[in-house]
């Protein structure tokens, strides 16, 4: 068979194609849902953060943390305003606290059960945030997802309805008479 130097280079081209796409198309990890600039979490990890938003917040006859959306506030919040060494260590808390949760469940923390999920979560309460990576990545979270939780549309709307300064005018409040006189 003879192959003349077009149709040559037209399968090189078609086959350097398909390699250069390849391993893209193989990737088992999914990204994150939101963009981020300073820190890599990958889907895995914005699942984790969603399932231990819910711990802390759990669904109930209101909205949960997940519900909200507070681990993506959390996400965003160390990306945009940790420094880069605050970051570091709360990746590989997140790293340290998926170990402990395989350590003590057996298992990742999104495929433990909730009640396992939960006996985890107060372990890691009775620590401080200086006993260890996992428990940095804890604490640290926990106070993002929580203010996160806070400043919700929901929560300012339903829970703590906020009023714009300066608030209500209440005009018809009897005055005291003062106890002693003045000048």
């Amino acid at each position: 068979m003879l192959v003349n130097r077009r149709t040559a280079l037209k399968q090189v081209l078609v086959v350097s194609a398909g390699l250069a796409l390849l391993p893209s198309c193989l990737r088992k990890t999914t990204p994150a849902s939101i963009t981020l600039k300073n820190i890599a979490v990958d889907g895995e990890g914005e699942n984790m953060l969603a399932l231990l938003a819910d711990t802390l917040i759990p669904t109930t006859s209101t909205p949960g943390a997940k519900d909200v959306k507070a681990h993506l506030f959390a996400l965003t919040m160390v990306d945009d305003c940790f420094k880069k060494d605050d970051q570091q260590k709360w990746l590989t808390g997140m790293k340290a606290f998926s170990a402990l949760s395989e350590k003590n469940n057996g298992k990742s923390f999104g495929d433990s059960t909730p009640e396992a999920r939960k006996t985890l979560l107060e372990l890691l309460e009775k620590s401080k945030p200086e006993d260890g990576e996992a428990a940095y990545f804890y604490h640290a979270t926990k106070r993002l997802i929580v203010q996160g939780y806070t400043n919700s549309e929901y929560y300012l709307t339903k829970v703590q309805v906020y009023e714009l300064v300066p608030g209500r005018f209440y005009g018809s409040v009897p005055v005291k008479p003062a106890g002693r006189k003045t000048a």
